[in-house]
């Protein structure tokens, strides 16, 4: 693998590896609002005060169990087709995991209620301590679920025999120096993320201060800075080597311009006194771009974390299923289930309670 992805790789392989990472992207925007949303909202009714009732923390709450929903519906798509690049390595840590693995289902359920709670009636005549427990149950909820798909993914990476040494511990909990500083990364990577979409939503609103969004948006850009930088020095040299391996290297360069334009953009952001459309590009397209070109560099580090025989060995799986044709009907079902999901946010857009924001503290 000489060439950049997804050049170089036999066909089936990389028709399935370009598939994966573009939903997997699709599904990382959502995940990062849901992620960094669901902590803002908890630390405003945490801190109380008039954070709480701030225009920012206001519309979170309202849209978040609609992006929590687009963000497990937009899951889906990857979640098959990494069954299809990584047959055996995805379900052996699906299977030494299985107790811990399958809670997020009941996990994600608690949390996709409390965040109905979060905008009920009932939540706003209780006492304080009451509304930060309710709070904080969505952001726990989220947590485990990306840890528990962080210790999945890294799992995975490991050999067969490293797998029987571990199902004989009889454990259901894995852990490796590269965990916590690579769930850090994607976890404060979520700050950018948000803060782009929620400034959009801000723009729409014609409400909330720029500057303040935008110093909130730089500080998360800083974390990921410090939490890349934890990560480089636990990584071992084959996956330092991956990032500029040639077929990571132009997307890794790509991801580092992103957070350039995300810096500069939101610097131009804070000088304006309100939000506007010509300044946000810049932020959004940094943040696709860091997003995707990370993408591709996490599928390098797989890559070279599987090695050579082992990935050659998955090249004949990704043929047979290629031959087996279905990518029409997937086409036409991602189509559908788009436009549904279009459909959902036009409809919540336009029956949105009146006057459903104020000016607050983390949109402005």
């Amino acid at each position: 693998m000489d060439t950049a992805f997804p050049f170089g790789l036999p066909l089936p392989t990389a028709f399935y590896l370009t598939v994966y990472v573009v939903t997997l992207v699709i599904h990382v925007v959502f995940m990062n609002y849901v992620l960094a949303g669901t902590a803002t909202v908890a630390a405003a009714y945490l801190v109380g005060g008039r954070a709480r009732d701030g225009d920012g923390v206001r519309l979170l709450k309202d849209w978040m169990p609609l992006m929590l929903s687009g963000a497990i519906t937009a899951g889906v798509a990857p979640l098959l087709f990494v069954q299809i690049l990584y047959k055996q390595e995805f379900y052996t840590a699906n299977l030494l995991l299985f107790n811990r693995w399958m809670a997020i289902l009941p996990v994600l359920i608690i949390g996709f209620y409390a965040l109905y709670l979060l905008k009920s009636g009932w939540l706003g005549r209780q006492s304080g301590w009451v509304k930060g427990v309710v709070a904080a149950v969505p952001i726990a909820a989220v947590a485990f679920t990306g840890y528990s798909w962080t210790e999945n993914h890294l799992l995975s990476l490991r050999g067969p025999d490293f797998w029987g040494r571990f199902y004989a511990t009889g454990s259901q909990l894995y852990t490796e120096p590269q965990l916590l500083p690579r769930l850090l990364m994607w976890a404060v990577g979520s700050v950018p993320t948000m803060a782009v979409i929620l400034g959009w939503q801000l723009w729409y609103h014609g409400v909330g201060r720029p500057r303040r969004l935008a110093l909130f948006a730089v500080a998360g850009l800083a974390l990921v800075g410090a939490s890349a930088g934890w990560y480089s020095l636990v990584a071992d040299a084959a996956t330092r080597a991956a990032f500029v391996s040639p077929l990571a290297t132009p997307y890794f360069v790509a991801a580092s311009l992103g957070v350039a334009l995300q810096v500069i953009g939101w610097l131009w952001v804070a000088r304006g006194t309100q939000f506007q459309a010509r300044r946000l590009i810049v932020p959004t397209a940094g943040v696709l771009l860091t997003i995707g070109g990370m993408t591709v560099c996490r599928e390098a580090v797989r890559i070279a974390a599987i090695g050579p025989d082992r990935f050659a060995a998955l090249v004949p799986i990704h043929a047979t299923a290629f031959g087996r044709g279905g990518f029409v009907v997937f086409v036409a079902f991602f189509a559908l289930n788009a436009g549904l999901v279009a459909l959902v946010f036009w409809l919540v857009r336009h029956r949105a309670r009146p006057g459903s924001g104020a000016e607050g503290t983390v949109g402005g």
